[in-house]
């Protein structure tokens, strides 16, 4: 059978974006840790290795951007799909509205039967946060999967087959965070290769995590139909921003009373 050369380039991305990953995490907690000591960036005190080694992949996943399009022949956005659309303002808008009212719904009745509980303080920051969050993570994960993945997957398989793949690996991504450990280990120049082997660590069990990758296989399809439907990333930003949104401004201003059942 003939290799399809598309497909094994974008897993050659995949290793380097993880083994770029791998080598600047340390000096880049290094320099992290020695700018909040001294005071000129306070808030990164304290940040644990693995939370410096999960933001490098998604720095190297930009940075090993370019030299992967020039391998596979890209040059511009519209050969992944992506054209320019003069409807971005209605389609960014109809995406939040679709995305945040049956999460206000939801949030509506779960206040309702006491799930929740308001809280009885809020900090204003905590929504421009809320904000600046959903915005950043929208942008940023749909170029990722929506603008590069699921076009360099077109490129090599029917849309079907790409849409599944993209999603796939969307939803997976999610579940690649290292768990907190009681006392971190000293870091060095192999410490990110070390994280390799825990990535999955703080997965919940079965049958949770079934249901989360259902859940974020689902969202993925729909970012994804989104995209080909429009050839444009704007209604799926509105949709992935609404959600986030959503869901941490409702953490934001109320609790859990209750623990809900595992189904949940």
């Amino acid at each position: 059978m003939k290799s399809n050369p598309v497909f094994l380039r974008l897993l050659a991305y995949f290793s380097g974006v993880i083994l770029l990953a791998c080598l600047i995490s340390p000096p880049l907690y290094w320099a992290g840790t020695a700018l909040a000591e001294s005071g000129v960036i306070p808030f990164l005190k304290g940040f644990p290795f693995h939370r410096y080694f999960s933001r490098c992949i998604q720095i190297s996943a930009l940075l090993m951007l370019w030299p992967a399009f020039r391998w596979v022949g890209i040059r511009r956005l519209d050969e992944l799909g992506i054209v320019r659309n003069p409807l971005w303002r209605r389609d960014l808008l109809t995406g939040l509205a679709i995305a945040l009212i049956p999460v206000i719904a939801l949030g509506a009745g779960y206040l309702a039967f006491d799930v929740y509980d308001f809280r009885k303080s809020l900090s204003i920051s905590g929504i421009f946060r809320i904000l600046g969050t959903a915005g950043a993570v929208a942008v940023l994960e749909e170029f990722l999967f929506r603008g590069v993945l699921l076009g360099l997957c077109l490129r090599s398989m029917r849309p079907a087959a790409a849409v599944l793949l993209s999603s796939s690996l969307f939803a997976i991504v999610h579940f690649m965070r290292v768990a907190k450990s009681a006392a971190e280990p000293a870091v060095g120049w192999l410490s990110g290769f070390g994280q390799l082997p825990q990535v999955f660590s703080s997965a919940p069990p079965w049958p949770l995590l079934g249901w989360g990758l259902f859940s974020l296989m689902l969202a993925g399809i729909l970012l994804a139909v989104a995209t080909l439907r429009t050839r444009s990333l704007f209604l799926s930003i509105g949709l992935h921003a609404g959600w986030i949104f959503g869901q941490q401004a409702l953490q934001w201003m109320a609790k859990f009373r209750i623990k809900p059942p595992d189904a949940l």
